[in-house]
């Protein structure tokens, strides 16, 4: 009993005897970095259609490649970002096979690239450009699910416009036709993810344009490979996602500039989409095919920032067609294709990346 009050009596004074008062906690110091986001899915899918024509007297063939690539963040099924543009680029040739148009194959921007160049408001009857009209339709598709978005009800106005928004919010921004970027939402939110700490997202492309002449040997050749790529930062800027494709579609004609192939132009699957059909396996010195070359990039750029991506060391084969191969240790026995336009292409998604709220 005495040890007992003697231990009371020292638990009293020490008590008595405490430090200073606690001082309330402090507000952190507010800070610009994105606060990173769980629970989200991360998707990117495409849409092309490919025109052809045979040259006439009075009209020079053409070979058009329109890709339309659309990007969307979703949580559960609401979208709470989406990207939309479409790369649109056009060939042409005369009644010999001689390639007329364009005068730079090198320069092709997509629609939204082009801005006001792209000439639409001339043309439009509420004086909106396309680079106007898809931010207004990106905009309405923010907070409402993928089904609302590509189950909107469309008109036809005339062939040119088969699918034209028939919704109230949208009468005097999107007088456009939208079938091909509906269907393109679809396809990127069945494709979408799970992706962890998502802090920014962008999506971006880019297109290499190849043409040749027919001769007496060889068919004359228009073809587009539109590279394009959806990039996930976290919160210090390292990628948690990545995901890259290309669209690559080709017109071929005679020396009397009447198309050859393809056969069938409604079919138009991306490189990704093909998978063994592509038919790199064969030329593979790693037996590998493009979808599993490009799966192992993307899984490479995980973790690193996208300037440690973009300046990876590459060299050139000699062989004409592989001019960055990727000198990189890491990849050596799962990446031996060109990957110059993928790191163009990541590049610009990276530039185009916002913060999801």
């Amino acid at each position: 009993m005495k040890k007992l009050l003697t231990l009371l009596v020292a638990a009293m004074v020490l008590a008595g005897c405490s430090t200073a008062p606690a001082k309330p906690s402090e507000t952190p110091a507010p800070t610009d970095a994105p606060v990173a986001s769980t629970g989200l899915k991360v998707g990117v899918g495409s849409v092309t259609s490919l025109s052809v024509a045979d040259a006439t007297a009075d009209k020079d063939g053409q070979v058009q490649a329109n890709t339309t690539f659309a990007t969307v963040v979703l949580e559960g099924d609401v979208i709470k970002y989406v990207s939309i543009d479409t790369a649109q680029n056009t060939g042409k040739f005369d009644t010999k096979g001689v390639i007329t148009g364009p005068e730079d194959p090198t320069a092709t921007p997509t629609k939204k690239e082009k801005k006001d160049a792209y000439g639409m408001k001339g043309a439009s009857e509420i004086g909106k450009e396309w680079f106007e009209q898809i931010a207004a339709l990106e905009e309405y598709a923010i907070g409402k699910t993928v089904a609302e978005v590509v189950g909107m009800k469309t008109y036809a106005k005339d062939d040119a416009h088969p699918a034209v928004p028939e919704v109230e919010e949208l009468k005097t921004s999107v007088t456009m036709s939208v079938g091909d970027y509906l269907k393109a939402i679809q396809v990127a939110a069945d494709n979408a993810v799970e992706v962890e700490n998502v802090a920014k997202v962008g999506s971006g492309s880019f297109t290499s344009l190849s043409i040749a002449d027919a001769t007496a040997d060889k068919d004359g050749q228009i073809q587009a490979n539109t590279t394009f790529a959806v990039v996930a930062l976290d919160a210090d800027g390292k990628i948690v996602y990545s995901s890259i494709d290309t669209a690559q579609n080709t017109g071929k004609f005679s020396t009397a500039g009447v198309i050859t192939a393809p056969e069938d132009p409604t079919l138009t699957p991306t490189k990704k989409e093909k998978k063994e059909a592509y038919g790199m396996l064969a030329a593979s010195e790693i037996k590998k095919e493009w979808f599993e070359q490009i799966a192992a990039f993307e899984a490479y750029t995980v973790g690193k920032t996208v300037e440690e991506v973009v300046a990876m060391p590459t060299y050139d084969k000699g062989d004409g067609n592989h001019t960055d191969v990727p000198e990189v240790e890491e990849l050596k026995t799962s990446v031996t294709m060109t990957v110059g336009d993928y790191l163009k292409a990541l590049e610009s998604a990276a530039t185009n990346a916002v913060e999801i709220k």
